[in-house]
């Protein structure tokens, strides 16, 4: 997996390309955790070239989208997760 960061005080975008693991969805959601703290409230995830997530990856980033959401974070997956 390879990751792309754009960001500004508003907005994160995150491009992701290769397959997603659990270790990398635990990744991702580690990183998305640290932008809601520091106060962003829109994080854009683009799944760019990605043909495969395991399940645990998908259980983990739904989770993360649950907890993010819950906390008035918008969250949207390109193409849709």
């Amino acid at each position: 997996m390879t990751l792309q960061i754009r960001s500004n005080e508003e907005k994160v975008d995150l491009l992701i390309e290769g397959d997603i693991y659990e270790e990398h969805a635990e990744c991702l959601r580690d990183m998305t955790f640290s932008y809601a703290r520091r106060g962003i409230k829109k994080l854009d995830i683009q799944l760019c070239s990605t043909y495969y997530i395991s399940s645990k990856g998908k259980q983990c980033l739904r989770l993360m989208k649950d907890t993010l959401d819950g906390q008035g974070v918008q969250v949207l997956f390109k193409p849709k997760l």
